[in-house]
């Protein structure tokens, strides 16, 4: 009688249901009393240079990514500045829709045009810093923020 099997382990039939049979995983013990303690070590230096390059490039690329997070962050307020020149500048296209002299020969659109592109970077450049954010990492410039009252 064939008996069924699921990843190697048998399955054997009994009256109330099924059981399994544990099977014992000897090779990787067998291999391990095997091998001696200077081929071990062996293999542990070839890992652990295998490995050093590996964890200095990663090293490397958090040092920078966090470098760069930091940047940016003491960067927001200035470019959160964006956004009151967003708010100014449909004053201005109003001024020039009315007097265009005062204008110097630009439409009144382009004022609109540059407030919503002003307001629009203002605001993904604030998403693109918060995106970007690594582990762990919290904003440096969160101390110079007004708090709430």
């Amino acid at each position: 009688m064939r008996r069924p099997t699921i990843d190697g382990a048998t399955f054997q039939r009994e009256d109330v249901g099924m059981m399994i049979e544990e099977q014992p995983i000897v090779e990787a013990t067998e291999q391990a009393a095997k091998s001696s303690p200077l081929f071990r070590l062996l293999r542990y230096g070839v890992r652990m240079i295998a490995a050093l390059p590996v964890a200095v490039l990663r090293a490397l690329l958090f040092s920078a990514w966090y470098l760069a997070y930091s940047v940016l962050c003491l960067l927001r307020p200035v470019v959160n500045v964006l956004m009151l020149g967003g708010l100014i500048m449909p004053l201005v296209a109003f001024v020039a829709f009315v007097k265009p002299e005062a204008a110097n020969g630009m439409p009144f659109w382009v004022f609109l045009l540059m407030a919503a592109g002003f307001v629009g970077v203002s605001m993904a450049y604030s998403k693109f810093v918060d995106w970007i954010t690594p582990p762990g990492a919290t904003d440096p410039a969160e101390r110079y923020r007004p708090r709430g009252r």
